[in-house]
């Protein structure tokens, strides 16, 4: 229940919040992002994003009608707040934007619904990689091979098909009763000047699918570019300043060079 905040050469700086429902507290936060010196925390179970400063005291926030997964900064004004659909009501919405003061200004991306509510949790699992002049991309997890291109407003802009050498990984869902296959795509992505990096999930013991080590560099027409080989596994990353910043399996951050 609390944000750590290091350094780019991978220092720890300072821990931000503590577990409870009060002003500056936390309850499983679940994604952040920095705009304008101020740092905007998904706080998940209590439905709500709050704001920091750069010393980490409380300075704001507004609540959600929903639990808050990711938060990123489109603009110096907006955010984007995803949610994970519960399946209760009908077309739920999985991307809001809001405005630093809380005011919503656009929901869409209505969330798959069928008679088989835990698959539709699979097939709605989404990443979101924050483009330029505040558009953003949205690429399924699984079972959608194309890239979702959004303006800082909403509007779709478009859909990017990626290349057919960037292959599925199948894996047949143990549940009871109909066998259902869930096509897995992509278990983290970032973009970078220009660039998509996309993390294929890997096969675990035959069973499930896990986070892998190889990175697809995709242009923006959706080519398959370049291919980067990491030591291991990473569950998510973000890339700056030619460097790929990573989570491993044993929640440690890796920092790597990239060589273009």
């Amino acid at each position: 229940c609390a944000v750590k905040i290091f350094s780019k050469d991978g220092e720890f700086i300072r821990a931000v919040g503590r577990k409870g429902r009060g002003p500056g507290e936390l309850s499983f936060p679940s994604g952040v992002s920095v705009i304008g010196g101020r740092l905007y925390v998904a706080d998940k179970f209590n439905f709500r994003v709050l704001a920091f400063d750069r010393a980490g005291k409380p300075c704001g926030g507004f609540s959600v009608t929903f639990a808050p997964d990711k938060v990123w900064a489109l603009t110096g004004e907006t955010l984007l707040v995803t949610s994970n659909p519960t399946g209760r009501p009908a077309a739920e919405k999985m991307l809001h934007i809001y405005d630093v003061g809380g005011r919503l200004r656009w929901e869409g991306l209505e969330a798959q619904a069928s008679s088989d509510p835990v698959f539709d949790a699979f097939c709605n699992m989404i990443l979101v990689c924050p483009g330029e002049g505040g558009d953003f991309f949205v690429v399924y997890r699984s079972g959608e091979r194309s890239i979702l291109h959004f303006a800082g407003s909403g509007a779709l802009v478009g859909k990017i098909p990626v290349d057919e050498r960037y292959v599925f990984q199948p894996m047949d869902l143990p549940f009871p009763g109909r066998k259902k296959r869930l096509l897995g795509f992509c278990w983290a992505a970032a973009w970078d000047r220009g660039f998509f990096y996309i993390s294929a999930p890997a096969p675990v013991e035959g069973k499930d699918l896990g986070p892998g080590r190889l990175l697809s560099v995709v242009d923006p027409e959706g080519r398959l570019t370049a291919s980067i080989e990491l030591p291991c596994p990473v569950h998510r990353f973000v890339i700056g300043g030619g460097r790929i910043y990573a989570i491993d399996d044993d929640g440690g951050l890796r920092i790597f060079e990239v060589v273009r």
